[in-house]
């Protein structure tokens, strides 16, 4: 291999550390947060919400899927007419179309998903354990 090669390999090794070392970062904050609301008796998610990451996967794909789909239009116009329908659409927007569905399937099911409210017996476990917890931090002190 040469030596721009390798180079173009450490300057990627290196862009992904830092990019996983922030993910670990991010997640490691979100703990250390958490755990602070506990200690201080506070509930830290009271009530669940819908995924986000299923809409910006959802986005992404129905993106990603589109532009796949507008920049193989013009095959059709390079084709024999023989290979092409109305409109000059063919097998070759496959490679769009597929993503462009899976897309808008997953940001429908993100609108379609209803705001789930915590159950009694999951806010009655939780107030539990924070009692629990509270009367331990205070036989600690003492």
């Amino acid at each position: 291999m040469s030596f721009n090669v390798l180079l173009v390999l450490a300057g990627w090794l290196v862009a992904m550390a830092i990019f996983f070392g922030f993910i670990v970062m991010l997640r490691y904050l979100h703990h250390r947060e958490t755990m602070a609301l506990i200690s201080h008796g506070i509930n830290p998610e009271p009530r669940r919400r819908r995924n986000r990451g299923m809409l910006r996967a959802g986005l992404i794909i129905t993106m990603v899927g589109l532009a796949l789909t507008i920049g193989l239009y013009p095959v059709g116009f390079f084709l024999p007419p023989i290979f092409t329908t109305p409109f000059h659409l063919g097998p070759w927007l496959l490679p769009g179309l597929i993503p462009l569905g899976v897309g808008t399937a997953l940001i429908g099911s993100y609108y379609l998903e209803q705001n789930a409210p915590v159950s009694n017996d999951d806010q009655h476990e939780n107030v539990i354990a924070m009692k629990d917890h509270q009367e331990r931090k205070q036989k600690e002190r003492y």
